[in-house]
């Protein structure tokens, strides 16, 4: 990308002469532009890294439960009438699930964000092409240059979205699992189990549309958006 852009701001430059020439060649910007985008595209992988990394973690904490109930040596053992110990193992998972949800939304809103940095560079190197030609450059560019795109909030047609779609409804069944165990010792007598589920299930939604509108309002947290 560095060298393909650097050719293309150098050969600007060559076709065009005098003054203009001088204002076409390679300038410090265009060096801090290129850089810029080196930058943002390693750190966007590495986030696109971090965030598999991340939900490969989530399928193994979400493992460990069921691991433990199945070597359990009671074979009479009801999942819904668990010992202490086995029942605190299912409500860490849903409270750490959370956690993990609420961490993995902003590290794709990260991600997200160095997309749109991207996109304003091509749209710096955009402009220069125009400067000089040729007509009609907009045909040959098929990655957008809107830094306002793609939207934090993706809606449901996303891979990613589905991905904390599955968290959500994961931590919300350990949860269901949890809510039946305290109905069972008597301990829970405001709501259902599966009420209470139903809504740790809206909790991740409401969260993750909240804080993409947040970051559509405020991209860097402590910046105002152009600032």
């Amino acid at each position: 990308m560095q060298a393909v852009l650097g050719e293309a701001v150098t050969v600007m430059g060559e076709r065009t002469g005098g003054e203009e020439t001088l204002g076409l060649e390679k300038t410090p910007v265009d060096e801090f532009m290129l850089s810029e985008y080196q930058t943002i595209a390693s750190a966007h992988f590495d986030l696109h890294n971090g965030l598999r990394q991340n939900f490969r973690f989530y399928l193994g904490l979400v493992a460990v439960p069921f691991t433990v109930f199945a070597v359990y040596k009671d074979v009479n053992l009801n999942i819904f009438s668990l010992p202490t110990v086995l029942l605190l193992m299912f409500a860490v998972v849903p409270f750490l699930g959370l956690l993990m949800f609420l961490s993995m939304i902003n590290t794709r809103f990260d991600i997200i964000l160095y997309t749109r940095a991207v996109n304003a560079v091509r749209a710096y190197f955009k402009m220069r092409a125009e400067r000089i030609g040729p007509q009609g450059f907009e045909r040959f560019l098929k990655l957008p240059t809107d830094k306002n795109k793609p939207p934090y909030f993706e809606g449901f047609l996303r891979a990613y979205t589905w991905i904390f779609a599955t968290i959500a409804f994961l931590d919300s069944a350990y949860a269901l699992i949890f809510f039946e165990n305290l109905k069972n010792k008597g301990l829970l007598h405001c709501f259902g189990p599966w009420q209470l589920a139903v809504l740790f299930f809206a909790l991740h939604l409401v969260l993750y549309w909240l804080f993409s509108w947040i970051r559509t309002k405020r991209e860097i947290p402590g910046v105002a958006n152009g600032a």
